[in-house]
């Protein structure tokens, strides 16, 4: 009888069951001074750091990679998830493990072996995630949702920051809270992209838990200190 592939709870994967999780997106930050920026952030509060990784295929635009990851994670004490766009995800998903990274999100619309990129991820020790672009359903998907321990709602199309809300992609959220409520899973439900407070306060009435703070949340232009903004996107979670 062949046996369904379901990972061994991890410890290490703990921290994506706390409400909410704040992550400053690490490509908005001031990358000339990356390292302060990393300590600023996580004294303010941040809860992770989220590291978006592109290859200029998948998405038209480079990002991160996997030396400033391996740097990231020397100055920081928190989770940190990696957002692999990229083509060949798999490529990537033990290195980025090995230098760092808690949790492993790739693209579904990236692979045709999903859950072979799967075991990569959990053999390596880290959490596995997918991500969803705003016009891909929970269909392409919902096979899966067994073995995640996150789904990543894009609410943009990714690649750069500063976008405008999807505001349809939202209806994720209600769909994939009730499939975790209908099938007793556990997965966390995230979401990406012109991530404002009010947002924040929609999304985690929906089911949302963990929110990727870009230049909409946390890297604000209004002189707002990382504090401030990190505890109002909190209080906006919690608004419900």
């Amino acid at each position: 009888m062949l046996q369904s592939h379901h990972p061994v709870s991890s410890e290490r994967w703990q921290w994506l069951q706390q409400h909410p999780i704040i992550a400053p997106s690490l490509m908005c930050a001031d990358l000339l001074n990356l390292q302060d920026d990393v300590q600023r952030l996580e004294a303010a509060g941040a809860d992770a750091f989220h590291v978006d990784i592109m290859d200029g295929h998948f998405v038209p635009n480079l990002a991160l990679n996997l030396d400033i990851l391996k740097q990231v994670r020397s100055a920081a004490n928190i989770p940190i998830d990696v957002h692999l766009m990229v083509d060949n995800p798999e490529a990537y998903l033990e290195p980025a493990a090995a230098a760092g990274a808690d949790l492993c999100i790739f693209h579904i619309e990236s692979t045709y072996l999903p859950m072979r990129l799967l075991r990569i991820i959990h053999s390596a020790g880290a959490a596995a995630g997918i991500a969803l672009n705003p016009a891909t359903p929970i269909e392409a998907i919902r096979l899966l949702l067994p073995y995640l321990q996150m789904v990543m709602v894009m609410t943009v199309e990714p690649g750069f920051a500063g976008q405008k809300l999807i505001g349809f992609a939202l209806d994720k959220i209600t769909d994939l809270a009730a499939i975790r409520r209908e099938q007793g899973l556990d997965f966390t439900i995230g979401v990406d992209g012109a991530i404002g407070r009010d947002v924040v306060t929609e999304a985690a009435a929906r089911g949302a838990s963990f929110f990727v703070g870009g230049t909409s949340g946390v890297f604000l232009k209004d002189g707002t200190d990382y504090a401030a903004a990190i505890e109002l996107m909190k209080q906006a979670a919690q608004a419900r």
